[in-house]
């Protein structure tokens, strides 16, 4: 994704998550995935589907 942020949570077992510093009116899309190190190896899902989500 052009110009896409990222931000980490380490051991997150949430279904949610509030992303701050967001301009009002403007729409973003979200993607997630989770991650795993396993004897120094990571390992990733998928990429998820795209969100549409409209600051208030």
């Amino acid at each position: 994704m052009k110009n896409a942020k990222k931000k980490t949570v380490k051991g997150a077992k949430e279904k949610s998550l509030t992303v701050k510093k967001l301009k009002s009116g403007k729409t973003y899309y979200v993607r997630i995935r989770a991650y795993k190190k396993i004897n120094g190896k990571t390992y990733r899902s998928k990429w998820s589907a795209k969100k549409k989500v409209k600051v208030k």
